[in-house]
């Protein structure tokens, strides 16, 4: 394409549509739950900045050298526990900053965000779930095998899946990959409506419209059929989009729903940590995953941020009992101590037979997920996987690029060894202040060769990588750092499918409808943005 500039489309509510809302949109009721996020404890503590300042100033001038102090001391110590941290360094750089900029309110909000006992019981739960889902992934060491032969060096990391997971590689597992999210919404309601023993649904988003109306519908003949229906959501939707009477709605209807991790006021963080799973099992037949939540705007209903590009997959085969285990565990996050729950039922051999009888066309699946309560960061890893062994090209598509130090040096390593690279991501943001970020990366990998393209119709929200025509993952992974260190996430890795034909040509027909961006395009930016990107590059890990 041409490297014009493009003219710039509606963003935001100017361009916004009302959604079509049924009779039921009284569970859509909006709240704004303002005492229950961080902003408000950053503010708190802001102000406290500001008064203990002024008090210091006028009255305890005399003490004034005591309390410098006493903030010495402990940001010096918190910065030595800091720097002895296995954490991303970049995390420690933006930590140590805020302390050093803002005396007092760094070292407390710090104190705050990372000693909530809370998280504590959060990972004792999480461990105990997969602990007691791990025998329902084991490895299959023939599968392995047949990987090793035809993949060798996807043995490594199929490996550290099995380790860190478990996530076991499987074979015999159809996958349909869905272009655009209406398209990935009808799949799943033609699949909802042919379910005979269970539906599990989790989900990040969930807002009231026509989406939501006719998933509820289907779900409500299903119940009263006899399937057992468990629907899951994270806690940023029960505050800022569904109305308290919600889960009542669920009951209702037969349906069973769980929050997970709902925001409390003041004494917890953990929006810090956020389902943005999703995974619909269906009977153990069909399973689905990728970027789409149940809203009017990942359908296409609605206009927000111009066109609203996403991609899922579905899965048949048995490679559906890794999503099936990701589910219970996340479902029962919540239950402390051992679980007596029998999970025999959801794991029935019958229920998870083979799509197609040792058909090696079908090639490998390896679903995959993260949590925060755990060292590894395994989708940041699959990523770079991809990456480190691509021999002729990498194909990204993402909704946000703030990267961190070690996956800026392996995309430029990638691109400098001659693989060529090309990333889409958004003309049209939903945030600005990422969407600033990612460009202070411009000119740093368009000088490494990589190739960056902007989707001008509106707003991608894939997150797909695709390696010579042999290598994919499609999940819920952005590349920031939220994403690889602070969520619950979910991908399917892919190897040697006939899906991958459809995620290339998928890529591109997204390519064409897109904008090369180029150095001189970068500097046409306005300057005050340059610098917006570039300051809050420094935070990025906290925000």
């Amino acid at each position: 394409m041409s490297n014009k500039k493009f003219p710039k489309e509606p963003r935001g509510k100017k361009n916004y549509q009302a959604p079509p809302f049924t009779s039921r949109r009284h569970y859509g009721k909006r709240k704004n739950y303002v005492l229950f996020n961080r902003s408000l404890i950053v503010v708190i503590l802001l102000l406290f900045q500001v008064f203990l300042l002024l008090y210091v100033l006028l009255k305890l001038t005399e003490y004034t050298s005591v309390l410098l102090a006493v903030n010495f001391l402990l940001s010096f110590v918190l910065a030595i526990f800091i720097v002895n941290q296995p954490i991303n360094p970049a995390y420690k750089m933006a930590w140590l900053t805020l302390m050093c900029l803002l005396p007092f309110f760094g070292a407390l909000f710090y104190l705050f965000v990372q000693f909530d006992p809370r998280s504590k019981k959060m990972k004792a739960r999480i461990t105990q779930r997969i602990k007691e889902t791990s025998p329902y992934l084991q490895a299959n060491d023939n599968v392995l095998h047949v990987l090793k032969q035809s993949r060798p060096a996807s043995t490594g990391i199929a490996r550290y899946l099995q380790t860190c997971g478990p996530y076991p590689v499987y074979n015999n597992t159809d996958v349909t990959y869905f272009s655009q999210g209406e398209d990935a919404i009808e799949a799943l309601k033609e699949a909802l409506k042919k379910a005979t023993s269970f539906v599990f649904l989790e989900y990040f988003i969930v807002y009231p419209g026509s989406v939501l109306d006719e998933v509820m519908d289907i779900l409500k003949e299903r119940a009263a059929a006899g399937v057992e229906i468990r629907f899951l959501y994270d806690g940023f939707s029960h505050a800022k989009s569904l109305s308290d009477t919600f889960l009542d709605e669920l009951k209702e209807i037969g349906v069973q729903g769980r929050v997970f991790q709902p925001l409390r006021p003041f004494l917890s963080t953990d929006q810090n940590n956020r389902d943005h799973r999703k995974i619909i099992v269906i009977d153990g037949k069909v399973a689905f995953t990728g970027g789409f939540n149940l809203a009017d705007e990942y359908a296409n209903r609605i206009t927000l941020y111009g066109h609203w590009k996403d991609t899922a997959v579905a899965l048949r085969g048995p490679a559906i009992q890794t999503f099936t285990a990701l589910f219970l565990q996340m479902w029962n996050s919540e239950v402390a101590g051992e679980m007596q729950e029998d999970f025999d039922h959801y794991f029935a051999p019958s229920a998870y037979s083979s799509a197609a009888s040792d058909n090696s066309s079908l090639g490998f699946v390896i679903p995959y997920g993260d949590n925060p309560n755990f060292p590894n960061e395994i989708g940041e890893v699959v990523y770079m996987n991809i990456l480190v062994q691509a021999e002729k090209y990498v194909y990204i598509m993402t909704p946000y690029l703030v990267l961190d130090h070690e996956m800026t040096e392996i995309l430029i390593y990638t691109a400098q060894r001659g693989v060529d690279v090309k990333i889409i991501f958004p003309h049209i943001p939903d945030k600005k202040i990422p969407y600033f970020v990612a460009k202070s990366h411009y000119m740093q990998l368009l000088q490494a060769g990589i190739k960056l393209y902007e989707y001008i119709p509106g707003f991608v929200h894939a997150k797909v990588f695709l390696s010579d025509d042999k290598t994919a993952t499609v999940g819920t992974y952005n590349m920031d750092y939220r994403s690889f260190y602070l969520h619950y996430e979910v991908g399917a890795l892919l190897y040697d499918n006939l899906a991958l034909k459809d995620i290339y040509n998928d890529f591109e027909q997204t390519l064409a409808l897109c904008q090369r961006i180029t150095p001189e395009i970068y500097r046409a930016l306005p300057l005050w943005q340059r610098i917006v990107g570039r300051v809050f590059r420094l935070f990025a890990p906290l925000i």
